[in-house]
């Protein structure tokens, strides 16, 4: 059981990653429209290219959780929270970020919930690793 509580990091970001993967390949994938210019050329829309680097970072995840688990150490404490915490940007509307479409009719909008979830597990996995780590480790003995 002390494994299993152990490895709750690694399985949150794995389930992140999974549900990153999975909503934009399989059951809320994003708009396949695309946007034709003034010049006639034709591109994706941004919510596209914001799919494309949500699953970049789900496969960094994936690659981190995998590295965790394998080396049974917690040394990815900050990755997650930073991870997470770009999942969430990479959807609004701002200077740092991709954005989504913003009308609610369109499909990426469910899109951004899944990442958005993704995103908020990733930040509890760091975080989780974070206190776990704190209370596994080996206090120096006291000296009285």
């Amino acid at each position: 059981m002390n494994k299993v509580k152990n490895a709750v990091p690694e399985i949150l970001l794995v389930i992140s990653a999974v549900l990153i993967i999975g909503a934009i390949y399989f059951w809320a994938p994003v708009c396949s429209g695309l946007l034709e210019l003034k010049s006639g050329k034709l591109v994706h829309m941004k919510c596209h290219y914001s799919a494309v680097t949500s699953v970049l970072l789900a496969i960094i995840m994936l690659v981190v959780a995998f590295e965790s688990f394998l080396t049974k150490k917690k040394s990815f404490l900050l990755l997650p929270v930073i991870i997470g915490i770009m999942l969430l940007i990479i959807l609004k509307d701002g200077p740092l970020s991709l954005g989504m479409c913003k009308m609610d009719t369109m499909a990426c909008q469910k899109t951004k919930i899944w990442i958005n979830l993704s995103g908020i597990l990733a930040v509890i996995s760091g975080l989780s690793a974070f206190f776990l780590e704190r209370r596994n480790r080996v206090k120096p003995p006291q000296l009285d």
